[in-house]
């Protein structure tokens, strides 16, 4: 029996944990969330779909963002907010908002899940096999469907995280990067 406490168990979250903590992907993740403004929910989801052998397109992205952009808006980024302002603060002694800040930060992270749940709620997905240049062309799309142009560090960052996530070297998945960024450009 589960614990009532507990929301039901997620593929999607059980493969976020699989690979976030992967050398450098939480780092990767976090900054190309910082200087792009993108969901790492939505890059997570571009990848779980490519390892269950699922493209994702437009119409995905927009089934997504409606099931994401209320949590995201009125729970994850007011919890963020107030765990990155008590990290930077000063009117509280240090060791008085670290206790508060560390259990900011396990609500934001449940509330991620949360989004994750609403968001593979709305996958329809293949059972496929898990193809790593299908994950870059999920994130190209993905990128062109937020309008989201990478500088040379961000797309250095996310062939970091593909190569992680997929078990190669991240010279070939920045390859494959490349050549879905090009592609998701063109004209349909």
């Amino acid at each position: 029996m589960s614990d009532p406490g507990k929301p039901p168990r997620s593929a999607f979250w059980d493969f976020t944990l699989s690979i976030y903590g992967r050398e450098g992907v939480s780092p990767a993740l976090i900054a190309l969330q910082d200087r792009l403004g993108v969901d790492v929910n939505f890059l997570l989801a571009c990848l779980y779909a490519a390892n269950r052998g699922t493209r994702l397109a437009g119409a995905d992205f927009a089934r997504l963002e409606d099931a994401a952009a209320p949590l995201r808006k009125n729970l994850i980024h007011p919890l963020r907010q107030v765990r990155r302002w008590l990290k930077e603060q000063s009117a509280i002694a240090k060791e008085s908002a670290d206790p508060i800040r560390r259990a900011v930060l396990a609500q934001e992270i449940e509330s991620e899940g949360l989004q994750q749940r609403a968001m593979e709620a709305r996958l329809a997905l293949a059972d496929g096999a898990a193809d790593p240049a299908l994950a870059a062309g999920n994130v190209a799309r993905y990128l062109a469907w937020s309008k989201v142009a990478p500088a040379a560090a961000d797309r250095g960052g996310l062939a970091l995280v593909l190569a992680q996530a997929f078990g190669e070297r991240a010279e070939t998945a920045g390859s494959r990067l490349e050549a879905a960024i090009a592609e998701a450009r063109k004209p349909n």
